[in-house]
C-alpha cells in the first residue's frame, strides 16, 4: 500500500460511509420515527464507534495502516534503530489516524443533525456532510499523505541518529512542476551533511519541503 494508495482509500472510505450513514437515517424516517427523534438516537450514540465499525471505515484506517507497514519495509536498515522504536513510531501513527477519523466522524454527526433539523432530502444530507468535512478539514489528502511521509522521514531521521556529522545525503523523490523551489535545490545540490541541510532549511530532514511533500533524505554509502 503506498500512501498514494492509502489517501485514495481514506477519501473513498469517507464518501461510502457518507452515503452509509445517509441511508441509515432514511431508513429511521421510513419506519416512522421523527425529526425529534431521529436527532435523539444521533446524539446518544458513541458515533466515533458507529463511525469505524457499524459503517465500515475501519478499512479506511487498515488502509493507512498498511501504509506504514509498506513504508518500513520497504525501507533499507541501517544504523542502531531498536524494533521498540521502531513500534513507537508506529503506534503514534495509529493514534494520528485515529484522532483524525475521530475528528471527521465527529463532524459528519453534527452535520447530519444540521441537514436532519433543516428537512433536507438524501442528495443534500450528503452533500451538506462532504461540504463541511472539507470546509473543516481542507486538504484531507494532503493531511493524510502529509502524515505518511513525515513518518518515513521519522524512521529514517532514528536510524540515522548515530551517523557521524560529515555523513551526506542525497534527496530522493520526483522532479516535476509540483516541486517547490527549496526542492527543487535540493534535488539540484550535490549530497549534503545534516549541518549543511538544516543551514537551508532547518527542519528538512524532518518535513522535506513542506506539507505534502514527496521527497526525503537518504543517507548515502552506508
Amino acid at each position: 500500500m503506498t500512501i498514494d494508495q492509502a489517501v485514495e482509500a481514506y477519501g473513498l472510505q469517507i464518501e461510502q460511509v457518507t452515503e452509509e450513514f445517509v441511508q441509515d437515517i432514511q431508513d429511521l424516517e421510513d419506519d416512522g420515527l421523527s425529526t425529534e427523534e431521529i436527532l435523539a438516537i444521533i446524539a446518544a450514540i458513541d458515533f466515533a464507534t458507529y463511525f469505524i465499525e457499524e459503517l465500515g471505515f475501519a478499512a479506511g484506517h487498515n488502509a493507512y495502516l498498511a501504509a506504514t507497514e509498506d513504508i518500513l519495509s520497504s525501507l533499507p536498515f541501517f544504523g542502531a534503530t531498536s524494533e521498540q522504536q521502531l513500534i513507537a513510531l508506529q503506534n503514534i501513527q495509529r493514534l494520528n489516524i485515529e484522532s483524525l477519523s475521530r475528528y471527521v466522524a465527529a463532524n459528519m454527526q453534527a452535520s447530519m443533525a444540521q441537514g436532519i433539523s433543516s428537512g433536507l432530502g438524501r442528495s443534500e444530507m450528503s452533500a451538506l456532510i462532504k461540504t463541511n468535512i472539507k470546509s473543516t478539514i481542507p486538504r484531507l489528502d494532503n493531511v493524510i499523505g502529509t502524515q505518511l511521509s513525515n513518518y518515513e522521514r521519522s524512521i529514517i531521521m532514528q536510524m540515522s541518529a548515530d551517523l557521524p556529522e560529515n555523513q551526506l545525503y542525497d534527496y530522493i523523490g520526483p522532479r516535476d512542476e509540483k516541486n517547490r523551489p527549496v526542492c527543487t535545490q535540493f534535488l539540484d545540490s550535490s549530497p549534503m551533511t545534516k549541518g549543511e541541510i538544516r543551514a537551508v532549511k532547518p527542519d528538512a530532514m524532518e518535513t522535506g519541503g513542506g506539507i505534502n511533500c514527496r521527497h526525503k533524505f537518504m543517507p548515502i554509502d552506508v
